[in-house]
């Protein structure tokens, strides 16, 4: 096995090891969700305008009821992409994996806000000869409303928020999104 080979494997464990703590200590607080948006992917290129979407998954780390770890899925691409008309041969997209620590606040019976901050991993595919993965940092901030609330516990979130995706190792890709997002708890 050659060191490459070795190196990406390496790089899920994190991720491996979030998603595990989900089920070996027994998580009761977990939420998935996702978002879908618009903004602008930048790097080695101009900026250029594109739609984001995500998956993720909440979990609480048991240490602190207003925090938790998310791990995330992300997907960006040429917004040409989503044109019935779209003649290009090749669309700029990058896709990849976050980590952010998340906490929130209640700034009424329904609203909330929530930030969140953490680690980046973008495979950058801006140009149809560029495949690299490229490390930074993530920022996000939505507010939004939670539904059907009942005995303390959340249901249903629906938000409007913004999400800025820097890299700072080989191209230095990046994202602006602007989206909105929907949690549910289980």
């Amino acid at each position: 096995m050659n060191i490459f080979n070795m190196a990406k494997k390496i790089k899920f464990l994190p991720i491996i090891f979030l998603c595990g703590n989900i089920f070996i200590f027994g998580q009761s607080n977990i939420n998935l969700g996702g978002y879908f948006g618009g903004g602008m992917i930048g790097g080695n290129l101009p900026n250029q305008g594109s739609f984001t979407s995500s998956l993720f998954i909440d979990f609480n780390p048991g240490f602190n009821s207003n925090l938790s770890m998310r791990v995330s899925y992300l997907y960006i691409a040429d917004f040409n992409l989503l044109l019935p008309e779209n003649t290009n041969q090749y669309n700029p997209f990058i896709k990849g994996f976050s980590i952010k620590a998340m906490t929130w606040q209640s700034l009424s019976k329904s609203f909330y806000i929530e930030e969140g901050i953490g680690p980046l991993a973008l495979n950058d595919r801006t140009f149809f000869n560029l495949n690299t993965w490229d490390y930074g940092i993530v920022f996000s901030v939505v507010a939004g409303l939670e539904f059907g609330k009942s005995e303390g516990k959340r249901e249903f979130r629906l938000g409007a928020g913004t999400e800025y995706g820097l890299t700072l190792t080989h191209t230095f890709v990046r994202y602006l999104s602007f989206q909105l997002q929907a949690q549910y708890y289980l």
